[in-house]
């Protein structure tokens, strides 16, 4: 099974630590107050294109692990799934057809949450699992990347065939056996054997599973999402770093203003100057990066959001809404208002 995760060695998705953020709150956690202790950019809290370097995502970790003190906390995160948990991989996988379908796009597109682990899917006779590789190698964080990962699978099934009765055949889990307390929720959750110390992350199904049909599947608005999947893996791929840097720096700052070229290079460590002369060495440009994080969040946002159009262009730092139709019409060929009516006629909140 194809595996793209590589290409995204360094970053973790702000959606996805959002994740633990807000089962930190069932501890007493506010999310700012781990952000602050973390020296981490508050723009993680409602930007849903920024992204955190690995080291960074793994220094949050440890805060919060140790904060919370519960061996359960990564197992806790099934609590808090939604599909924007997941980022863009959590609304393709809500938009196929069947278990199947969702599930073979795992392994595709799970990089775009991050380098965290890999997904591989096998099938033999009667018997379909599903096993992942953490890539972590934080003795205390690892663990519970796996429990969120296992805990969060099994409930992301549930939800989206609509079935809480769905249940895997056998779940193998590296960790030792926990305590009785814990083991009695382990048991709860996942409702089949678990055998403990088994020296792999796996769990295993029905093959029936990968044939039941989603709650509400939409084979147009899943190619629109494929669509900016791959162009969001392409441009995740650009191998020189500066344009990385610049990317996520401006998607970390966009959520509350659109941040002038001085800020950034400043953010950066560097002058205005040579920020321009080395985006142009990278055969790139502030405005053009500027511009692409605009055009993906201006079609997120009229997806996903209930926003009139004035409010989108707005966020997006245009002072005329008709100055944002404009732009997005050069982008796209179409009006927002055309964009959203024939991609979504009814437009997802998240």
């Amino acid at each position: 099974m194809e595996n793209n995760n590589n290409y995204l060695a360094g970053s973790v998705s702000s959606s996805f630590a959002r994740l633990f953020l807000r089962t930190a709150q069932d501890y007493g956690i506010a999310p700012r107050e781990a952000l602050d202790a973390c020296h981490l950019n508050l723009g993680i809290l409602d930007n849903s294109l920024s992204r955190i370097d690995s080291t960074e995502f793994e220094t949050l970790m440890r805060w919060l692990i140790i904060q919370t003190d519960d061996e359960l906390f990564g197992f806790n995160t099934a609590k808090h799934l939604v599909p924007g948990a997941l980022g863009l991989l959590g609304y393709l996988i809500m938009n196929c057809q069947t278990g199947g379908d969702a599930i073979r796009l795992v392994p595709k597109y799970e990089g775009l949450i991050g380098n965290l682990g890999h997904t591989e899917l096998t099938e033999k006779g009667d018997v379909f699992s599903i096993r992942w590789q953490c890539s972590c190698t934080d003795d205390l964080v690892a663990p519970h990347l796996i429990d969120e990962f296992m805990s969060t699978t099994a409930e992301y099934a549930r939800w989206v065939t609509g079935r809480n009765d769905i249940a895997a055949h056998c779940l193998y889990l590296e960790r030792s056996e926990p305590n009785a307390a814990q083991l009695q929720k382990y048991r709860d959750h996942y409702r089949c054997d678990i055998i403990f110390d088994a020296g792999v992350n796996l769990m295993e199904f029905n093959p029936q599973f990968m044939s039941l049909p989603l709650n509400h599947p939409d084979p147009t608005l899943l190619k629109t999402l494929q669509e900016q999947a791959d162009r969001q893996s392409k441009e995740l791929q650009h191998t020189d770093p500066i344009v990385v840097q610049v990317r996520t720096t401006l998607a970390n700052m966009m959520e509350t203003s659109i941040p002038r070229r001085e800020r950034v290079a400043s953010k950066l460590g560097m002058s205005e100057r040579t920020l321009q002369r080395r985006l142009l060495e990278a055969e790139s440009s502030y405005q053009q990066i500027l511009d692409t994080l605009r055009l993906q969040l201006s079609k997120e946002w009229l997806l996903r959001k209930n926003w009139p159009i004035s409010e989108v262009a707005v966020r997006l730092g245009f002072t005329e809404p008709r100055s944002f139709q404009r732009r997005f019409k050069t982008w796209t060929g179409m009006s927002p208002g055309e964009y959203r009516k024939q991609r979504l006629p009814e437009s997802i909140t998240s």
